[in-house]
Order: C-alpha cells, then sequence, then structure tokens
C-alpha cells in the first residue's frame, strides 16, 4: 500500500511540473509578436537610414522633428487598436458575434474619423507644432513638406493597429507576421523609388504612409472574415472602448510628449547634432522595442485570461518566460550596441566622437527598461490600472524629461543618462506602491496564492495521445481524495477529462493538452486548453447513424452539469466544465 500512495505522490509531482504546453503556446505567440512588431518598427528604423544616407544629419534632424506625429498617430492606432480588440474578445467570450461585429466596425470607422481630425488640427497648426518639437530655420521647408504628406496620410499609421490587435485575437498568426513584414519591405522599396524619381526627404513620408495604408486595407480586408461591418453603433460600445483603450493610448501620448520635450533638450545641449544624434537614439530604441515591446504584448493577452481564472501557476510561468527570454536578448543587445557603437554611428553617416559615447550610455539603459515595461504590461493586464498609470507616467515622461532638462548644463552625455534613470527610478517609486496592497497578496504580481497554499489546486500538461491521457485521469484521483470531493463530483472531473480530452486528441491537430482543477468556493473548476486548430467538442457531432447526437460520453456530461462551455479566443480551445457540490 505505501509503494501504491509513493507512485500516486509521484505521478501526481510529475503532473504539477509538466508546462510544456504552455511553453510552447507562449513560444508561438511571442515569435508573431516580434516578427510583427519588427515589421512595424522597421519602417522607422529604415527611414532614419535612408534620411541619414540620402540627406545628412539635415535629413536625422527632420526625423527627430517629426517623430511626435507618428507617436500621435500611433496613440491613436492604440486607444482604438487595443479598446475594440478588447471590446470584441469579450463580446466572442459570451458567444455574441454581433457585438464583437460593432467593435470592429466601431474601430474601423474611429480610426479614419479621429486621424482626419488630429490631422485637421495638426495641419492648422503645423509651423507652431515643428517648432515646440525643435526644429530650427535650416531644416524647416523640409520639414514642414515632410509633414503635410505624413499628417494627410496618418491614418494609415493609426488602423495598421487593428490588424495587429485582431489577428491576435482570431489567432491567424501567420496573417499578422505576413503583413507586417509586407509593410516593411513596401515601405524601403517606396522610399528608394520616390527618392530616384528626384523627390526630397518627402519621398519617405510618401513611402511610409503609402506602405502603412496599404497594409491596413488589406488587414481589415482579410479581417472581414471573422468579422462583418455592422450598421449600428452604440454609444455604450463608443464609452467601453474609450475605456479599455485607454492604458496604451496614454503611452503613445506620453511619448509623443517626450520625444516633443527631448528635442529641445537635445537641441539646447549640443545644436543640430543633438537632434541627429537623438534620431540615432530612437532608432536604436525602436530597434530593441521590437523585442521588449514584442514579449510584453505577448503576454498581455495571457496574463488577462489567466489572472480571471484564478490561474496563477500560469501567470507566473508567463512572466517567467518573458523575464528571462527579455533580459537575456537585453544583455546580448547591450552588448552589440557597446562594441559596435561606432560602426551604427557610421551607418547614420555620423562621424561625432559625442555619438558614439551617447550610443553606449543608451544601450546600458535596456535592461532595467524592459525589466519596468515588463511589469507596466503586467499590472495593466492583471487589472492594476493605478499602478500601470502610475509606473508608465514616470518611465516614459516626468524621470526621463527632468533629469534630461537638469543635466543640459553638463553636456549630451550626461543628458543621455536619464534613459537609465528613467527605467531604474521608476521601479524604486514602484516598491512603496506595493505597500499599499493587502499583505497576503504576493510581491511583486500581487497574486492571491491561497488555492495553491491550501493545496486545491492542480495545472499539468499532457500529451494528446489516448494513452497519455487515461494515465493522467487516473493520477488525478489522489487530487479529488486530497479536496475530499464527493464521489459522484470526483468521478464527473474523470469522465470529463477523459470523454473531453480524447475528443480533442482525436479530432485536432493539437500537440498536447493543458489541464487544469481549481476547488474553491464549492466548485470543480476543470479548464481543459489546447492549441491547433479551433475545436469544440461540445457541438461535435458524431458519424454515426444518428448524425445529431453528441457522442455519448459529452452527452452523459452534460446530463450531470449545466455548467460547460466552449471558447476560442487568441487561437485557443478553451473548455470549461464547472461542477457545484456541498463540502
Amino acid at each position: 500500500m505505501k509503494v501504491l500512495e509513493a507512485m500516486k505522490v509521484t505521478r501526481m509531482e510529475k503532473l504539477s511540473s509538466n508546462d510544456n504546453f504552455l511553453r510552447r503556446l507562449f513560444l508561438i505567440h511571442v515569435s508573431a509578436s516580434i516578427v510583427s512588431m519588427f515589421g512595424a518598427m522597421a519602417n522607422t528604423i529604415a527611414n532614419s537610414i535612408i534620411a541619414g544616407k540620402f540627406f545628412g544629419a539635415d535629413g536625422l534632424a527632420v526625423m527627430s522633428v517629426t517623430a511626435p506625429f507618428y507617436s500621435l498617430f500611433a496613440a491613436v492606432g492604440a486607444l482604438i487598436g487595443v479598446g475594440g480588440s478588447t471590446l470584441a474578445s469579450f463580446a466572442l467570450g459570451s458567444d455574441d458575434q454581433d457585438k464583437a461585429d460593432e467593435a470592429f466596425t466601431l474601430s474601423v470607422f474611429a480610426s479614419v474619423i479621429i486621424s482626419a481630425i488630429v490631422a485637421a488640427i495638426c495641419l492648422l497648426n503645423l509651423e507652431s507644432l515643428l517648432y515646440i518639437a525643435g526644429c530650427t530655420p535650416e531644416v524647416y521647408d523640409a520639414a514642414r513638406n515632410y509633414s503635410i504628406i505624413y499628417l494627410i496620410g496618418g491614418f494609415g499609421t493609426a488602423m495598421f493597429y487593428l490588424p495587429y490587435n485582431f489577428f491576435k485575437l482570431t489567432g491567424k498568426l501567420n496573417w499578422l507576421t505576413q503583413l507586417f513584414l509586407s509593410m516593411a519591405a513596401l515601405n524601403v522599396v517606396l522610399d528608394l523609388v520616390f527618392i530616384n524619381l528626384g523627390m526630397q526627404i518627402e519621398a519617405i513620408a510618401l513611402g511610409t504612409v503609402l506602405a502603412s495604408v496599404i497594409a491596413s486595407l488589406v488587414g481589415i480586408f482579410l479581417l472581414r472574415e471573422d468579422f462583418s461591418f455592422h450598421r449600428q453603433i452604440s454609444k455604450q460600445a463608443m464609452l467601453s472602448l474609450a475605456k479599455l483603450g485607454s492604458p496604451a493610448a496614454s503611452n503613445n501620448l506620453l511619448m509623443s510628449l517626450q520625444l516633443v520635450l527631448l528635442n529641445q533638450i537635445f537641441l539646447a545641449a549640443a545644436g543640430k547634432l543633438g537632434l541627429a544624434i537623438l534620431s540615432v537614439i530612437l532608432a536604436i530604441e525602436n530597434f530593441s522595442a521590437v523585442i521588449i515591446y514584442g514579449l510584453a504584448q505577448a503576454t498581455s493577452p495571457f496574463i488577462g485570461v489567466f489572472t480571471k481564472e484564478l490561474d496563477t501557476l500560469s501567470v507566473r510561468l508567463i512572466e517567467k518566460y518573458a523575464l528571462i527570454s527579455g533580459a537575456a536578448s537585453m544583455v546580448i543587445l547591450t552588448i552589440i550596441i557597446v562594441l559596435f557603437a561606432e560602426n551604427i554611428c557610421l551607418s547614420f553617416e555620423i562621424h561625432d566622437s559625442a555619438a558614439i559615447e551617447a550610443v553606449k550610455i543608451f544601450a546600458y539603459s535596456l535592461i532595467p527598461t524592459i525589466i519596468c515595461l515588463m511589469l507596466f504590461f503586467y499590472y495593466q493586464s492583471a487589472g492594476f490600472t493605478e499602478i500601470a498609470n502610475i509606473l508608465i507616467f514616470l518611465k516614459t515622461f516626468l524621470l526621463i524629461v527632468l533629469p534630461a532638462y537638469l543635466l543640459i548644463p553638463y553636456g549630451l552625455s550626461a543628458v543621455c543618462w536619464s534613459f537609465m534613470i528613467s527605467a531604474v527610478g521608476s521601479m524604486l517609486v514602484l516598491l512603496p506602491l506595493l505597500l499599499r496592497y493587502p499583505p497576503d497578496l504576493t510581491r511583486p504580481l500581487l497574486q492571491d496564492l491561497n488555492a495553491e497554499k491550501n493545496g486545491n489546486y492542480i495545472s499539468f500538461s499532457v500529451t494528446a495521445n489516448e494513452a497519455e491521457i487515461m494515465n493522467s485521469v487516473e493520477d488525478i484521483e489522489m487530487f479529488c481524495e486530497s479536496n475530499n470531493l464527493p464521489q459522484r463530483q470526483a468521478m464527473l472531473v474523470q469522465l470529463s477529462m477523459e470523454e473531453m480530452m480524447v475528443s480533442i486528441a482525436e479530432h485536432s491537430d493539437t500537440k498536447q493538452l493543458d489541464v487544469r482543477i481549481l476547488v474553491v468556493d464549492n466548485k470543480i473548476i476543470l479548464r481543459i486548453r489546447s492549441g491547433g486548430k479551433m475545436f469544440n467538442p461540445l457541438a461535435y457531432k458524431s458519424s454515426g447513424e444518428d448524425e445529431d447526437d453528441d457522442t455519448i460520453g459529452i452527452k452523459m456530461i452534460r446530463n450531470m452539469t449545466d455548467n460547460i462551455s466552449y471558447k476560442s479566443t487568441l487561437g485557443i480551445n478553451n473548455l470549461t466544465v464547472v461542477i457545484d457540490y456541498e463540502g
């Protein structure tokens, strides 16, 4: 008997420690997110390189003073793209395709309308805005010509946030990556074509807006396969979209304001050369953002879903994967930038030693920056919006602009240390903020681990074949016994696992199944997740004589509990069975 019990414990420990499914799923989403982010950021990086090659320091200065316009349209895109896709995900989770279509329709038209309003305001006040952004008389005409074209086509920048967010929602990650890589390639080709046709710096603006508009329209056309245009849009939908998208929009708005002020600060510290150096730093920052934001935005949907499901183990695993991957990537990137700082500056046709030193100083800030931004996206996704807003205000604005301004008398190198100050300082301010929350929430993620501590929780992965599934069903018996579950409910848990998992394994192409059981408030919550193609075992019909009947096992489960549901978001099948019992 002792040998049998020891075998059970060993097998339970194996189940609890198996996180292969989650790791594989995370890597798929991270890969797609980073590649698509690279496509989006490559536009800005390529534009700066082309500007430096063909138009020298003046071209880079134009890119710096016009960069806030990009951030402005990016804020519009983030507000609508994040808000609209989140609103659509809530609707799809409630099996309300009509509301999802309404969210999609609202997102498309709001992107165009709000972008047009923003463009009109900026065009009417263009001279003042360029002056505020630090534009010098030498580059004013070039910056004005560039800005007019970019502002007219700025709705393309705002609209490409729609396919970026909605494709993640539908799980069509291949379309996402192909679309954004194509946009980057088209942008470079058009830039070079227009320059060879005799255009000046405005050639880059024209190439950029055409590429983004084409990519956005293609993305929206492809999304029509999953969403339809809705005839009516409610006021409630508008308010909900604005609320859900406001944190992401705030980040981009603060970034826009930061760029305006940094232009002035770098101009005061080193004149026109300072603007050129800032353009190089921004290009490097955009490149690092491919990894930073790619990782962070890949984790956000997982954190949001798992937090609501009280799946604290999966939250910690996702954050662990992201932080380890991100920190390692930034260490490597920092070393590369420091070693090749001179080559980087030369690629922008800048030969000044001050630029080399500035690039190195900026590189040192990348490691604390990724940690700080990972925490921001975590708090935003987990529902701690107050902390998220404070953290991003400090990191993106206050603790970078204020130190940079105060360090102007000490030269350009001193000003560049403000990037490091903003990342480290923001995390230091975070520490006392966390103390305001109840002590039973873990730091720094503020998770409630009571279910885990009390032994009412198990999460594991299973290879999608019948033999492994049957073994896992047998192994779960000890979990039911340790939680004193009534025999009928324990049997239903095992029957649900067996029938649902076997059905998914037989009719889906998934490699693994992720299972989680939580016992809380006299409820047993069984959740089965799987990747691969979308498959709903509750809707599956047998191919026998009566094609309208569910499979027998699933029909038995339906007769024993009404609280069973299936949903598909982010390319993940998610099946939930809730079983009530008397404690």
